[in-house]
């Protein structure tokens, strides 16, 4: 019986090894009733297939904005966030399900006339992700002038 021989070369392990050093500059927004949005380098991009398997088919340490989009009676738009590191290594498919009670808490410590949706921004790396520049991409996406707050909707049947 021959000795069953042990490869070195492991081709999945090396395609997740480049994938990690590969993905540190990708981030991915989801925007609650909107869509999906991928960027690269902080520039939105529409993903090649070697992208789109590299950020869904490796798990990840991701670093979250989770949060609510909010605008007040005076028209002042803002974030309610929160960011934190996740403990676990996930697919990018398995993030939304993970965040499912996270953003119901963050929803209910919103002010209930302020909101408009909600949404996540996620990154395979530890970089520092700014409220300054999430709003940039909402904005870009139409995040705030799609949906009406609470105040608004009892504003418009207040006219009616």
């Amino acid at each position: 019986m021959k000795k069953k021989r042990n490869k070195k070369y492991n081709p999945t392990l090396k395609y997740q090894q480049i994938s990690r050093i590969v993905a540190k500059d990708y981030m991915i927004l989801d925007i609650t009733a909107i869509d999906v949005f991928v960027y690269y380098k902080g520039s939105e991009i529409k993903p090649k297939s070697f992208e789109a398997r590299m950020l869904n088919e490796v798990r990840y340490k991701w670093q979250i904005m989770a949060g609510v989009i909010c605008r007040d009676q005076l028209k002042r738009e803002y974030l309610k966030t929160d960011t934190f590191i996740t403990a676990n290594e996930y697919f990018t498919s398995e993030l939304s399900d993970y965040l499912v009670e996270f953003q119901a808490d963050l929803w209910e410590t919103a002010n209930p006339l302020h909101r408009l949706t909600q949404f996540w921004l996620a990154t395979p790396n530890e970089t520092e992700i700014t409220e300054q520049v999430v709003m940039k991409m909402i904005n870009s996406k139409k995040g705030f002038n799609n949906f009406m707050t609470g105040y608004e909707y009892q504003q418009s049947k207040a006219t009616f």
